[in-house]
């Protein structure tokens, strides 16, 4: 027990330099209490609700806690089962400065969000990064706290929240040569995290 214990604090303080090291992290907008997570979402049932989303167009991914938090556009993805659990499959590049967030914290939530806020999605959340830019503040989206300590946005229209079950590399082989040559130039690769489903909500 003394043996895990250790282990455990190990973790996470290996996590929180990783996220933190010496770069100073831009200010966030603090997130609204769950509670108003709660007033503006209903649960839903996963097996109806999380599928189809994938594929249909793109989505923003968060990671972090409520004092620092970011999200990035994601467009590749997946979900299904695994050893009997719901789980969704995201992708992100090495690059991205949202992958310290989601390489330090162990929950990830996926957003989805009504066609008016889409340019947001793509050309801010998408197109500027979280180093140098509030896009929350630039977007215009509300930051909210969720159930088991994520974050996302009262704007969205349908919210996945995630625990990290698996993390791991995905060789440069796996991609079709063209989107290889493309995006492994600079020697980042995507990780793949899967994540455990623990609940999906919908905008009432």
């Amino acid at each position: 027990m003394k043996f895990l214990s250790k282990a455990i604090l190990t973790a996470a303080a290996m996590a929180g330099a990783f996220l933190y090291g010496t770069e100073k992290l831009p200010a966030r907008q603090k997130p609204l209490p769950v509670s108003e997570f709660y007033r503006n979402f209903e649960k839903v049932a996963t097996e109806k609700d999380m599928g189809p989303n994938f594929g249909r167009r793109v989505y923003l991914g968060t990671a972090g806690t409520k004092e620092h938090y970011n999200s990035l556009t994601l467009g590749w993805g997946a979900c299904g089962y695994l050893w009997g659990k719901p789980v969704a499959i995201v992708y992100i590049r090495e690059n991205r400065f949202s992958y310290r967030y989601f390489e330090a914290n162990p929950v990830f939530v996926l957003s989805w969000y009504p066609e008016k806020h889409m340019k947001a999605v793509y050309k801010i959340f998408g197109g500027k990064s979280g180093r140098d830019t509030d896009k929350e503040k630039l977007a215009g989206f509300t930051p909210v706290e969720t159930p088991d300590g994520g974050v996302t946005y009262l704007e969205a229209d349908k919210v996945v929240i995630c625990r990290k079950v698996l993390r791991q590399p995905v060789p440069g082989k796996f991609l079709p040569k063209e989107l290889h040559e493309r995006l492994g130039r600079d020697g980042f690769i995507h990780i793949q995290y899967t994540g455990e489903v623990l609940s999906v909500w919908r905008h009432k």
